[in-house]
């Protein structure tokens, strides 16, 4: 069989020509390509760069010898210049050399650890210090090369001056609080010790009755043994009075002392547990007796603690005026609360249990709630619990907790021995 004819120079011409139609429509279809590639990454770019541009936090980049390649309007703003200025320039050409050492050695963190830097750097600028919250973050190309540094920070300052103004005010309404429950304890104590310092006047009064008639019957030469024996007993009953209403007054003195220089101290003192306790309730008796309400202490004895009299007795006191104010219905005629200590394990546990009306449900979530209260107006602050939770988890590292199944209001705090606030004394 003979091989076929070789093809004609038409056909030839033919082929090559459907054959440049094909690659001229496959070049027109890669140039219109790039071009929507160039297109879109024109748009992505100026999406960026008008994200940048607009963001209220700062934005910017820098090569690697730390020179600015990027600044955003709240960038330059705050260096007091226009993102051309700054571009070109180094951090201790705009900055502070101080702050521009701490900030250059972040940069230096990222860029060599490759990894993301977060931190906190305070930066004095022409208005004043600012307090920026900063990320920084290598760039690295497709060949996987470091070329820069990309950074992002938000000025805080407003929050840290709003955070150290609320500080203080919590320092300040906690001081106030303190303050007023001195004012308070003294006030109750200087009624208490009325009584006994009446009783043992009006003792001591008898007795100089009973002598200065002794003597009348002496001079007079009327004085009879049955007279005589009765003028003893009697002075024996005045005396026995006396002495015994001074000690009492004593005894709240000296409980009274103590439990005011804990509160107005924050310093760490050895107690025995349950003598504190007793001491500190002894001074808000008058406190419990003007709201009819009757006291059991619940306290094992020992062990000897180191403590931070001063927070923990503020506690209690808060708890035990929060019971007076709010636990009991005016028409309730029962009044009890419970104040219990002990140290379990590795923990101070402490409670308090009344037999009042209850929290109600919708506003169990709010207790701790700065200047929430129920009674405004009729010896309520509302800071009462808070001052409570803030000493118990920021003085003491515990926790407290409401029993929701408690008939009347039952609060459990629990605080971690081995602490600088609590400590157990080894016997």
């Amino acid at each position: 069989m003979s091989p076929p004819d070789p093809p004609g120079i038409g056909e030839v011409d033919s082929g090559l020509a459907d054959e440049n139609a094909r690659l001229r429509a496959e070049l027109a279809e890669l140039r219109r390509t790039r071009e929507r590639e160039t297109r879109d990454l024109s748009q992505a770019q100026s999406l960026l760069q008008a994200i940048a541009e607009h963001a209220p936090i700062v934005i910017y980049a820098k090569d690697t010898g730390g020179h600015f390649i990027l600044s955003n309007q709240r960038h330059a703003a705050l260096l007091d210049r226009s993102p051309f200025e700054v571009l070109g320039k180094r951090e201790q050409d705009l900055i502070a050399p101080e702050a521009a050492a701490e900030i250059d050695a972040g940069t230096e963190v990222a860029i060599h650890e490759r990894r993301i830097v977060t931190s906190e750097v305070t930066i004095p600028l022409r208005d004043g210090e600012h307090t920026f919250w900063e990320s920084v973050f290598p760039l690295i190309d497709r060949d996987g090369h470091c070329y820069g540094l990309g950074g992002i920070a938000t000025d805080v300052s407003e929050r840290k001056r709003m955070e150290f103004e609320q500080r203080r005010t919590r320092d300040a309404l906690l001081q106030r609080e303190k303050m007023a429950a001195l004012g308070g304890l003294v006030a109750g104590v200087a009624h208490e010790i009325n009584t006994p310092l009446g009783v043992a006047l009006t003792a001591v009064t008898h007795g100089q009755q009973i002598v200065k008639r002794l003597a009348d019957e002496v001079e007079r030469g009327t004085l009879t043994r049955g007279e005589l024996r009765r003028a003893l007993a009697d002075m024996h009953d005045s005396c026995a009075l006396t002495v015994h209403n001074l000690r009492r007054g004593a005894h709240l003195i000296t409980s009274f002392k103590k439990v005011a220089v804990d509160q107005s101290s924050e310093a760490v003192r050895r107690v025995v547990l349950c003598e504190w306790l007793q001491d500190v309730v002894a001074s808000l008796r008058p406190m419990l007796r003007a709201a009819r309400v009757e006291h059991e202490i619940r306290c094992a004895p020992g062990p000897t603690l180191e403590l931070a009299v001063g927070a923990l007795t503020q506690v209690v006191t808060n708890l035990v005026q929060n019971a007076c104010v709010h636990a009991f219905a005016p028409e309730q005629h029962e009044r009890r609360l419970l104040l219990g200590a002990r140290v379990v394990g590795d923990s101070l546990q402490l409670e308090c249990a009344d037999n009042g009306r209850g929290i109600a449900r919708e506003h169990v979530s709010r207790v701790f709630e700065p200047f929430f209260t129920t009674r405004r107006g009729e010896g309520g602050s509302g800071l009462g619990m808070h001052i409570v939770h803030n000493i118990v988890v920021e003085r003491f590292g515990g926790r407290i907790e409401l029993d929701p199944t408690h008939a009347g209001t039952r609060w459990t705090i629990e605080l971690p021995l081995g602490t600088p606030a609590i400590r157990r004394v080894e016997e």
